[in-house]
């Protein structure tokens, strides 16, 4: 069992050596498999890494199998990566490399499998298997003070025996971190429920537990809210106003030039070849009328929705010995003007 690393390492090595001239159509398709994969620095430092694994320089072959991995982290260099660590003492390394060696080893390499397997079972059984689902997804798992990775993390987060930390964090969440006291050969799952922040947005509302500013009372920051809201709703409704003003001014406007037009024409406005100049007026005047129109209508919305908003802070935060509230709206419409009016105590 202790010399079945080296001689898998030794073996996978050998696959990506060039092929004898006898034998080379035969094992091209595998070769070239293996080898595509990997760039020609990337190839060199696994060629080293080979030579002083068979020599059994264990710390030469970790240091260009780790050069290698950087270029390109191919399966075949984690499998060698894997044998290295393990024989350096690097057991959760080598837990890390053989785990990702067999998630992505085509099925068909059986023997380089099986020996893989073995050599993983032999770093399990001096660290830790730790299972971390953490939500929502797409939280950063932090172990240790160091990222590892986005939930849902494809393997297990392996640890040496001892005391660690593990964690998640997401924006607009509130960061949860649970303490692990890891054994050899143990196994565990850790579970990480992250909760919104307060002040985050939940499906389009607003969370109203406002934190009160430092040293001042809560009801005056109620207060503070409502007077603001209030103003800035009045704001809105009297923009509104003013642009239905300007609006009729302008449909008022248009009306005097159709008329003369009429005159002009006989009964008919005929634009614009009756005159082009008064017609390109009444078209200019419209369309002012049309824009004044809809300022108005936006404003009245934007008025409406502060105004409401205001309304249901001020409901939320009312204290329970407090009256209760009385709402009315009631809609303003008319010839050219439209408006929505709030009422209530609170």
């Amino acid at each position: 069992m202790k010399t079945r690393p080296l001689l898998w390492g030794l073996s996978v090595a050998v696959a990506l050596t060039a092929p004898t001239a006898g034998a080379q159509q035969a094992a091209a398709p595998a070769v070239s498999e293996e080898t595509d994969a990997l760039t020609d620095k990337a190839r060199q430092l696994y060629e080293e890494g080979r030579q002083a694994a068979a020599a059994g320089k264990w710390a030469d072959a970790h240091a260009s199998f780790l050069a290698a991995w950087a270029i390109k982290p191919h399966y075949q260099i984690a499998s060698n990566l894997g044998v290295t660590c393990l024989k350096l003492g690097r057991n959760r390394e080598a837990a890390e490399y053989l785990t990702r060696y067999l998630r992505e080893a085509p099925a068909t390499k059986v023997k380089e499998r099986q020996s893989a397997e073995a050599s993983l079972n032999e770093a399990l059984a001096k660290v830790a298997s730790v299972t971390v689902q953490a939500a929502p997804q797409g939280a950063e798992v932090i172990v240790d003070g160091v990222a590892v990775g986005k939930a849902p993390l494809m393997d297990p987060v392996f640890l040496d025996p001892g005391k660690h930390e593990i964690g998640a964090r997401l924006d607009g969440h509130e960061p949860e971190t649970r303490s692990i006291v890891a054994t050899a050969g143990g196994k565990e799952t850790a579970v990480l429920q992250l909760e919104r922040t307060p002040s985050a947005q939940i499906g389009g509302r607003v969370d109203t537990s406002l934190s009160p500013v430092p040293g001042a009372p809560r009801d005056d920051v109620r207060t503070a809210v409502l007077v603001g809201g209030g103003i800035a709703a009045g704001a809105g409704v009297a923009a509104g106003v003013v642009f239905t003003l300007l609006a009729n001014g302008r449909a008022g406007d248009a009306e005097t030039s159709r008329q003369e037009l009429i005159a002009e024409g006989d009964g008919y406005a005929l634009c614009p070849d009756l005159n082009p100049v008064k017609c390109a007026e009444l078209k200019d005047t419209v369309l002012a009328k049309v824009d004044l129109t809809n300022a108005a209508f936006w404003s009245f919305v934007a008025g409406g929705a502060i105004g409401a908003g205001t309304l249901v802070y001020g409901l939320v935060t009312m204290k329970s010995s407090e009256s209760r509230p009385t709402v009315q709206v009631v809609p303003l419409l008319g010839t050219g003007a439209s408006g929505l009016l709030v009422s209530g105590k609170f």
